[in-house]
């Protein structure tokens, strides 16, 4: 199975460059492992990917942050990256 596309919103640029560099890090780290892993859940089972509705998804990076991605032919776009409180914002107004 080919690496999935991965894409970033601009929300989502901004959020993460909001963030310390320790959890910048560990933001590309989880990305690079959802672009290599996904589809195979045996392998990607450490980010915690649920779906939260349609073909829109969440995974984990460490214990306070959630990344929140659509899913389209080929490819996640990045939507947002926050806690769990703004997933559920996230959700509450999409």
């Amino acid at each position: 199975m080919p690496p999935l596309e991965i894409e970033f919103s601009p929300r989502f640029r901004t959020q993460a460059r909001g963030l310390p560099d320790v959890r910048q890090q560990e933001l590309a780290e989880a990305v690079a492992r959802l672009r290599e892993t996904f589809g195979q859940p045996h392998i990607h089972a450490g980010l915690g990917i649920r779906r939260l509705f349609g073909y829109v998804f969440e995974f984990r990076v460490g214990r306070e942050l959630r990344v929140v991605f659509e899913l389209t032919k080929g490819s996640a776009s990045l939507l947002l990256v926050g806690t769990h409180d703004d997933v559920r914002r996230f959700i509450k107004n999409r």
